[in-house]
């Protein structure tokens, strides 16, 4: 990047109010340069605490106001600072129009409002822009929700996420609602806090996840958890608020945006399926061409250091092949598509995306499609072969009171469950846990893009559950968790060929000991194995507390405690080619 003017200095405003066509009031905080000469606007609007210090991380709001922009962070409706009540999505669209008409106005503006900001903040863009409000000229989407309801976000091959719904509602809402909610009552409050420490110090280790029926949940949470976030647990995917929870990123907006993902957040679908529909619009004239970075990351973490592998200063958010921070990116673009300074971006490619296991970034003119795809069969040997080999099956039991536990992925768990790549050799050393195992690659071949599961399977229950997990295995035996998914039984239809949700089936119990084909969508990657190493698949039927617990019985985790042990048995051979499906880059 060509280097940025010299810092100007900043005027750091509080409680700047806004107020809603309803008469709520809103208030943000307020950098800008102290000189008060019109620049362009970068907004933000977060349910989590504007000035919340992880922020600063992302896009920090003095440095980039430094470079000649004025940055507003603002609270949500019914957040923190801002008036009125927190009701998830609903308001984001109306709330955001209107501050960014507002924000473009301001004596200070020079009319011209992009937005910024991950998660959330990055689906407050989404629904903002869907009202085209003036003014509105830029949209920088990170680690972006949306359009991925049933592939993730909410629901995944039918299961519950619980452990990720769980988690944002406890640990990134629930306090500071309750705060909210028994203000006037102190004595009140202060034992509804000590019942959420309580409850936080079972998040923490996960025992509160091991309740059975989930439901049972319910006296131990909130208001907020147990209006918005628990009783999902009991309902069924495609459902009314995943429709809403969609409905964020559902069509291309006429703008420039800038998309940032990881291979391990939760959203990494959302994030790619987002810049494929922008590039699509581009192509047809009706939009800037995007931009897309993709790291080893998780939701939470870009620092690309884990417990069981670290990919390298290089490969965090503060350094990217020495462009620069995410902060300087980001602010490196918007000068390109807010300031005519395309120069700013002269060594940034279109996109630029991580590859693990060669552990270095590649950059290309846009997200390029693998050149081939390649199957790999599962053997009752246990070892992936190019053909189907002969037939047979191997089995394992699985009991829902003694899950498998989560080790990595891409999740969003608190406490002891961390998101990422992680070592399985105790997931794998469990009975219940079957792996195939290909022969040692002779040269470097690289898995790229969708990876899908196709496999026949019978069990002794009228639904349960199937894993299915990709792993890099080193030289020395080290097996990595690099991709995964699941696929509920009972909602086989809606994934059946892709794995991924299609609406339109109703869920239906299989009949026990009769073989059914199942498809997984490991959503997607970029890792390359080294000669030497091996791809491994493993193959069980839970991930606790990923997700939400099969009983076997045709009842959900959240209405019964009733379990059974099911016995699963994964067929092979031509009749029932089981297999792993990769593009090959």
């Amino acid at each position: 990047m060509t280097p940025s003017p010299a810092p100007k200095p900043v005027l750091i405003e509080q409680d700047i109010e806004t107020r809603m066509p309803d008469g709520i009031i809103l208030r943000s905080t307020v950098y800008r340069p102290a000189d008060g000469e019109p620049c362009p606007v970068l907004l933000t609007r977060t349910p989590y605490g504007r000035d919340l210090s992880v922020n600063s991380a992302y896009l920090n709001p003095a440095t980039v106001a430094a470079a000649g922009y004025v940055v507003i962070m603002q609270d949500c409706r019914g957040r923190f600072g801002s008036d009125g009540v927190f009701n998830p999505s609903a308001n984001e669209a109306s709330d955001g129009a209107a501050t960014v008409e507002w924000a473009a106005l301001l004596p200070y503006s020079n009319g011209a409002v992009g937005m910024w900001g991950r998660s959330y903040f990055a689906e407050t863009q989404w629904r903002a822009a869907s009202l085209a409000p003036k003014g509105l000229a830029a949209l920088s989407p990170g680690i972006s929700a949306g359009a991925n309801a049933n592939n993730g976000s909410l629901y995944r091959g039918g299961a519950y996420e619980l452990g990720s719904r769980l988690s944002w509602g406890h640990a990134s809402v629930s306090a500071s609602e309750l705060l909210r909610e028994f203000a006037d009552d102190p004595e009140r409050q202060g034992k509804e806090f000590q019942a959420w420490l309580d409850l936080d110090r079972s998040f923490s280790d996960g025992s509160a996840f091991d309740t059975l029926p989930l439901r049972d949940l319910s006296a131990q949470l909130g208001t907020f958890m147990n209006r918005h976030v628990l009783p999902s647990a009991g309902e069924s995917p495609g459902n009314s608020f995943t429709r809403l929870w969609d409905e964020a990123s559902s069509k291309p907006v006429p703008l420039p945006t800038l998309h940032i993902g990881g291979w391990f957040d939760i959203f990494c679908p959302s994030t790619l399926s987002q810049y494929s529909m922008q590039l699509e619009h581009s192509k047809a004239g009706a939009a800037p061409a995007p931009r897309l970075i993709v790291g080893p990351w998780t939701h939470t973490n870009f620092s690309a250091g884990y417990p069981d592998v670290h990919f390298g200063l290089n490969a965090a958010g503060g350094m990217m092949n020495g462009l620069g921070d995410l902060s300087g990116l980001q602010t490196a673009w918007f000068d390109s598509v807010l300031k005519d300074e395309p120069e700013r971006l002269r060594q940034v490619p279109p996109v630029l995306l991580y590859f693990m296991g060669e552990n270095q970034w590649r950059g290309f003119e846009e997200l390029p499609s693998p050149g081939s795809h390649r199957d790999w069969f599962l053997g009752a040997d246990g070892t992936l072969q190019d053909t189907p080999g002969s037939g047979g099956s191997v089995g394992y039991d699985y009991d829902p009171l003694d899950p498998v536990p989560a080790e990595g992925g891409a999740t969003m768990i608190h406490g002891a469950y961390p998101a990422g790549p992680a070592a399985q050799h105790a997931v794998e050393a469990r009975a219940d846990v079957l792996t195939f195992t290909a022969e040692a690659f002779e040269e470097p071949v690289t898995l790229f893009g969708e990876v899908s599961a196709t496999f026949f399977a019978a069990s002794t229950a009228v639904d349960t559950d199937f894993v299915v997990r990709l792993c890099r295995v080193t030289p020395d035996g080290t097996s990595l968790g690099i991709a995964d998914g699941i696929v509920r039984a009972s909602w086989r239809d809606s994934h059946a060929g892709t794995g991924l949700w299609e609406a339109g089936h109703e869920p239906s119990p299989i009949e026990p000991g009769r073989p059914y084909e199942y498809t997984v969508s490991l959503w997607q990657t970029a890792c390359t194995f080294a000669p030497g190493e091996r791809l491994r698949v493993q193959v069980t039927s839970s991930c606790h507390p990923r997700w939400d617990r099969n009983l076997n019985t045709g009842k959900l985790a959240y209405d019964s405690a009733e379990t059974l042990v099911a016995r699963q048995s994964i067929l092979f051979g031509e009749g029932h080619p089981s297999r792993l499906t990769a593009g090959i880059l």
